[in-house]
Formats: C-alpha cells, sequence, structure tokens
C-alpha cells in the first residue's frame, strides 16, 4: 500500500473480503458489460492461465466446444456460468483496499492489471464473445459473481492446480441421467423412462460402467452415446421428440422379442453372458440403435426386420449364436480381441473405441439387409 497520486486504473467498490488457501481475497458482483469494457481497456488480460490450450494459443476442439456452447447459452441469456475468478498479482500491481463503516471493501488499482492465472478464462472468454456478438442478444448487465484472487505466480499456481486436479467431477452417466440437454439425450432419457424392457432397475444411472455383478443391461452414458453417434431423426419440436420416443419403446418391444439379452435378466444369467456373448453389451447397444435408426427413417416394421438376430451363423457346419463369442465375425471387425489372464490364459474381450462402435453398427445393419441411407 503507500500514497498514490494520479488517476487510478479502476476502483472496484462493494466487495467483500474472504479467506481462502490461508490469505485474504474479495469477492463481488460483475456485470457482462465489466468484463467486456475491463478487457478492451487490458484492465483484465487474458493470460497466465495453466491450460495448454490458453498457454499456446492452439486451442483445441474440445475447448472450442465448451466456449462456443457457452456463447450459444449466454446469447440466450440462460448460460449456467457458475463463479468466476480474476487474479490480482501483488507483486507486479499497486493497489489499495479501504473499507466503509458498513463493511464492505473497495479495491483501487493504481499500476497494474487482472488476468486469468487462476481459472475461468473459457468462461470469460465466452462472456467477451457473446458480449460482442452481432446478434445483439446478450445481455451486459447480466451479473456474475466473481473472486478476486490476491495471488502471486506461486499461489497462482497452486490454486490454478487445485481448482483442475482437485475432487472427481459427476460422472457423465449421473449428469446426463440429471439433466438432458439435447434432443438424443431428451429421447434416451424417454426410452429409459417408458420401456418396461429398461429403466433404472435394469439401466445404470449413477456410474459410466455396469459391474460384472450387476444384472443390469448397460449404464445410461452408453445410451445417451449410441443415441448421439447413430440416431439422426432430428427433431425440431418437443412433440417429434415424444414421437420417435415412442417409436424406439416399441422398437426396445420387438428386439426383445427375439433378443431377450436387451431386457431384463437376472444376475445369473447376465453375468453368464458377460465374457460369453455380444448381446446386451455396450457395443451392441450402439448396433441396435443404428439399426433402429435406419428401420425408423426407411418406415420399415421392426418386427419384420430383427428375427435375423436370433438366425444362428454356421461356421464348419456347426451352428453357432450370431452374437456368440465365438462368431469370427467380432474377432474380424475388431470388436473382440485377444487377452492374456494373469495365469497365462486366453480369452476374448471387448475393445470400446469409436472404431468399433461404429462397426458393430455397421455389422447389424448388414445382418438385418437394412443398408443405412446417407
Amino acid at each position: 500500500m503507500g500514497n498514490y497520486s494520479g488517476e487510478p486504473v479502476i476502483t472496484i467498490h462493494h466487495l467483500r473480503e474472504v479467506d481462502d488457501a490461508g490469505t485474504k481475497h474479495f469477492e463481488g458482483i460483475f456485470t457482462g458489460g465489466w468484463f467486456e469494457d475491463s478487457e478492451a481497456k487490458e484492465v483484465l488480460k487474458l493470460d497466465g492461465n495453466i491450460r495448454p490450450d490458453w498457454q499456446t494459443g492452439q486451442v483445441g476442439a474440445k475447448t472450442k466446444r465448451k466456449v462456443e456452447r457457452w456463447v450459444e447459452e449466454l446469447l440466450n441469456n440462460n448460460a449456467v456460468m457458475g463463479n468466476l475468478s480474476i487474479r490480482l498479482d501483488p507483486s507486479t500491481t499497486e493497489y489499495e483496499v479501504e473499507r466503509d463503516e458498513e463493511g464492505d471493501y473497495s479495491l483501487t488499482i493504481w499500476a497494474g492489471h487482472f488476468d486469468t492465472a487462476v481459472d475461468s478464462q473459457s468462461r470469460i472468454t465466452a462472456i467477451l464473445r457473446a458480449a460482442r456478438n452481432d446478434l445483439g442478444s446478450f445481455r451486459r448487465d447480466t451479473k456474475f459473481a466473481t473472486r478476486i484472487w490476491i495471488a502471486d505466480k506461486d499461489l497462482a499456481a497452486r490454486v490454478g492446480s487445485d481448482y483442475n486436479t482437485r475432487g472427481d467431477k459427476v460422472n457423465d452417466t449421473a449428469a446426463k441421467f440429471a439433466y438432458q440437454d439435447g434432443p438424443e439425450k431428451r429421447i434416451a432419457r424417454a426410452l429409459l423412462g417408458d420401456s418396461p424392457h429398461l429403466g433404472i432397475d435394469n439401466i445404470e444411472v449413477l456410474k459410466n460402467t455396469v459391474s460384472a455383478s450387476s444384472s443390469k443391461l448397460v449404464a445410461f452414458n452408453t445410451l445417451t452415446q449410441a443415441m448421439e453417434n447413430n440416431w439422426h431423426g432430428d427433431p425440431v419440436n418437443a412433440s417429434e421428440e415424444a414421437l420417435q420416443a415412442k417409436f424406439l419403446v416399441d422398437f426396445w418391444d420387438a428386439l426383445v422379442t427375439v433378443r431377450r439379452e436387451f431386457g431384463r435378466l437376472g444376475k445369473t444369467e447376465r453375468q453368464a453372458l458377460r465374457g460369453s456373448s455380444m448381446a446386451g453389451t455396450a457395443l451392441s447397444v450402439h448396433g441396435v440403435i443404428a439399426v433402429a435408426d435406419a428401420v425408423y427413417r426407411q418406415r420399415l416394421d421392426p418386427s419384420q426386420v430383427l428375427p435375423a438376430l436370433a438366425e444362428p451363423v454356421y461356421i464348419g457346419g456347426e451352428a453357432l449364436d450370431y452374437f456368440s463369442y465365438e462368431n469370427p465375425i467380432w474377432t474380424k471387425i475388431g470388436a473382440l480381441v485377444p487377452a492374456t489372464d494373469s495365469d497365462g490364459s486366453q480369452r476374448l474381450t471387448l475393445r470400446m473405441s469409436f472404431q468399433t462402435r461404429k462397426s458393430v453398427a455397421e455389422e447389424l445393419l448388414r445382418r438385418v439387409g437394412v443398408v443405412e441411407e446417407s
């Protein structure tokens, strides 16, 4: 602190003091217009962030999609942004703090600026892009709860690291089951709730994977991924979503009629299938959704198409179940790969990848004789 003369860079009023990381910091309410004006005047600089995307200037596809999604939601004025953070480096910034009679604080910067060394560069970038978008629908007076971290380089690195590495995020299955932000996810949620063969007692809704000892079919994240990757109904409103969900419920009825593995099974029967049959695996769910999509778009009758999945294949004159691990088609397309157990014994194991999900979908379409429309 000290005696300063001249015009301050900025003064911010109505702040509250908080304790964090063993030191004192401040929190206040900042508008979208404040972020835009401060960045334009270089009172706030988007630099110092620990994320590689922002350090190198080469923004990856994941970060780009995240920012673009926030921009779209901000333009609709319904974004979930949470608490934002900006950093004041006391080793390079001249500033002073004053407290008024009501207990609020004012922070004045005489030389220096804020940056994004601690956190929030992606969200602040989205705010700036929304504020400067030609659409003009973003409200500049939108209020954001914001922490001002008083942090030198070492503390900023510590806090930034903890923000990005401490704790576990909510897994995709739990998050998607709680809220569906796209039509495919909403249709998947309706299918889960309306099909007598699925439901939360047959679809895992708290974890991304199904326990080997569980009788459940797959995790909800698998169902939503299968929908996002293979369903092309492109509904434009809630009514169309409901119609497509109803089709899938009926489709699942027809599917379980010919392949009961995609419905409800007891724990002993489900466990016996794992490691011996592709039916009911996450890969096969991707495949049946691809078949459902083709059947829906071509206005076919599922009961006429799906029986092919129950027909055996003949290998060396011996009849095998189509979904059996012994059917060489699954190793041929890479869905099953050899693995060695700790005791040296060999077995086949599922290979989960974008390529194998696509390959299984193409194989099931071939099996039922439905040519996928382009």
